[in-house]
């Protein structure tokens, strides 16, 4: 039988998400819900998580420590979390290729699934945080403003990306030009 300090060390070690668990390694899973650990108990193992990250974000400027952050902390959608995210997003560290602006661009829209309200810009927004809704969509298309590429699915995604980021821009009301749009091929 696990312990409690295990449970908590394997919840952390899988980003606290019972689906990386139980596709990752299933018996480890099913161990972890039969001691039914209060959801309390794993909200804190949660923020612990997030503290772990952001400090390694600070270390490394790593994007990858960026963006399961992000996966960890969009279920608070709190004004506390989201500062800790977006000081998170100003530690990337540069240079970065095509794929990984694109990867970032795609957090900061949010996967949208009809119906859905996900991504960065998302959270600021329904945290009453105009400037940063709008600094978050600027940075998505800024990331996303990239020339010659000669990956398609790569070309793709950039595309998809700025459908997106115009489209939640007019939804939002988030205050672009027209020239800012096109500057950015939107």
């Amino acid at each position: 039988m696990m312990t409690t300090q295990e449970a908590r060390e394997v919840f952390q070690k899988y980003d606290c998400s019972y689906f990386l668990m139980c596709t990752r390694n299933y018996p480890v899973y099913i161990q972890y819900r039969q001691l039914e650990i209060p959801k309390i108990q794993e909200e804190v193992w949660k923020n612990e998580k997030i503290q772990m990250l952001y400090t390694e974000i600070w270390r490394t400027g790593d994007y990858r420590l960026f963006i399961r952050m992000y996966g960890i902390a969009v279920e608070f959608r709190d004004y506390e979390k989201l500062c800790l995210v977006l000081e998170a997003l100003r530690r990337i560290r540069p240079p970065l290729n095509a794929k990984q602006r694109i990867e970032i661009a795609e957090t900061i829209l949010g996967n949208r699934l009809p119906g859905t309200r996900a991504g960065l810009v998302y959270w600021a927004f329904d945290n009453k945080q105009l400037g940063a809704a709008i600094m978050l969509a600027d940075q998505a298309l800024q990331c996303l403003d990239l020339q010659g590429i000669t990956d398609l699915k790569l070309e793709q995604r950039i595309q998809r990306g700025r459908r997106v980021g115009k489209k939640l821009i007019k939804e939002l009301g988030l205050n672009f030009t027209q020239r800012e749009l096109q500057e950015y091929g939107c």
